[in-house]
């Protein structure tokens, strides 16, 4: 017979360890990945000996106190990629699955607005380079940019953020 092995719903979002090391911050999650946030990429901190004291008030993030009073906040997304190698190039696809996805119904909804892309940027005020970036899905909007758009087309800005229809619609021209 075959053992089963279950896991923690969500593991890779845990922190279950942290400690210090003259290096970094040394972090480990519920599935067993582990890895050391080095002190160079945490700003406030810069080194070891600026760090007063560290917590794990949560599963979701590690709380660093500098000598100055100067408290820091590691969520475990900042964390997660230290640990996993192959987290960071999963989170970058996703974002550019979404940023496709966005600029298609953009497009779509501008075409059936009947406007083309001068238009539109004129109407949201906007440079229309940033919406045919917005578009193409190589830039992401900022939401007052995202406001600006859907005033432009006069829609509710709902219908440029979700999909209705799934991902499979929203990469069809």
């Amino acid at each position: 017979m075959n053992p089963i092995a279950k896991y923690v719903e969500n593991a890779n979002r845990m922190m279950t360890y942290a400690n210090v090391d003259s290096r970094g911050i040394e972090l480990r999650f519920a599935d067993g990945r582990h890895g050391l946030v080095p002190f160079g990429d945490i700003p406030e901190i810069k080194e070891w000996g600026n760090l007063a004291d560290i917590t794990l008030p949560n599963p979701y993030e590690v709380v660093l106190k500098s000598y100055t009073g100067e408290v820091v906040e590691l969520p475990w997304d900042f964390v997660r990629h230290y640990c996993d190698v192959s987290y960071r190039p999963k989170v970058e696809m996703l974002g550019a699955r979404g940023r496709e996805a966005l600029g298609n119904r953009l497009r779509r909804t501008r075409k059936r607005a009947g406007m083309t892309q001068e238009g539109l940027a004129t109407a949201a005020g906007i440079g229309r380079v940033t919406l045919v970036s917005i578009e193409s899905g190589d830039q992401s909007p900022r939401y007052d940019t995202l406001l600006a758009i859907a005033d432009g087309l006069r829609c509710p800005i709902e219908e440029l953020v979700t999909s209705y229809r799934g991902l499979v619609n929203d990469r069809r021209e």
